[in-house]
């Protein structure tokens, strides 16, 4: 009797592990198939890497169709094949940190694209143990039009500051509201006959102009402004206008400005101006 019991508790036992691992299979099959339509159907670019070996276990579609390989050959690939030779170091580098400090910060890196090219991505990822494998997860968002207008500005950025360091023309511009005047030239004496002074936000107009010339101005920046309203238009055209300025010797410079003034996308009006030293025929 005794043994007809143990028996019969161990095929009971045997058959509750049987349920247990049948409905654990069919989590995981349901899982996968989860994981799976996820990676067919996303359009997010994302991959997750055995670091041990530095093959992807699994990547979107998405990102598969960018890079050019198939799913029934991802293993055998190494990813850094698609990262460009100039960001491996940087991308290595910072793996290394995050294992450490276990926290993967975002890096710039530029992938492979079949069809584009190299192509920028910022890169996030996070670490996730699966037994004796460190798995690293991680997304790629494209930033490549962000890229090529951070550079052009840049590019336009040093152009401008060559063309302003050879400029016979100070150039500036005034917030209308506040009438903060702020030059974007470096201004030299030897260049146009008034005190220095760095690009900048000037700290007082009536230290630098004349108080007849001042209430001459505002009132004309009035009737462009009232002018401005009246028509509808978000800028003016072009107007010129002479102006006086002080140096600290007592000394007073001639200028003629041209100038445009716009309102911009919040409402606000600003005056877009160059002026150079007036000759003696103006």
């Amino acid at each position: 009797i005794v043994v007809m019991i143990v028996l019969m508790c161990l095929l009971l036992l045997i058959l509750i592990v049987l349920v247990w691992t049948l409905f654990w299979n069919a989590k995981l099959k349901r899982n996968f198939r989860i994981i799976d339509t996820i990676a067919r159907n996303s359009k997010s670019l994302w991959a997750v890497l055995d670091l041990n070996t530095m093959r992807a276990i699994t990547a979107s579609d998405a990102l598969l169709e960018i890079v050019g390989f198939s799913t029934e050959n991802l293993s055998a690939h190494d990813p850094r094949e698609v990262v460009h030779p100039d960001d491996l170091k940087l991308l290595d580098v910072a793996l290394r940190t995050a294992q450490t400090s276990k926290t993967f910060d975002r890096v710039r890196i530029r992938l492979r694209d079949i069809r584009y090219g190299w192509q920028w991505y910022e890169n996030y990822g996070f670490f996730m143990e699966d037994g004796t494998r460190t798995l690293f997860c991680c997304s790629y968002f494209p930033i490549n039009d962000r890229m090529r207008i951070s550079e052009e500005l840049i590019e336009t950025k040093r152009r401008m500051a060559i063309m302003l360091n050879n400029s016979f023309n100070i150039i500036w511009t005034l917030d209308c509201s506040s009438r903060a005047l702020t030059i974007i030239t470096d201004v030299t004496r030897e260049r146009f006959g008034v005190d220095d002074r760095k690009a900048g936000l000037l700290p007082s107009n009536e230290e630098f102009f004349p108080k007849e010339d001042i209430l001459a101005f505002r009132e004309m920046l009035n009737h462009r402004i009232e002018a401005l309203l009246k028509n509808g238009t978000s800028r003016d055209e072009p107007q010129e206008f002479n102006v006086h300025v002080k140096n600290r010797d007592g000394s007073i410079v001639k200028f003629v400005t041209r100038s445009t003034l716009e309102k911009n996308d919040v409402g606000q009006f600003v005056l877009y101006g160059v002026s150079r030293v007036a000759l003696e025929s103006d």
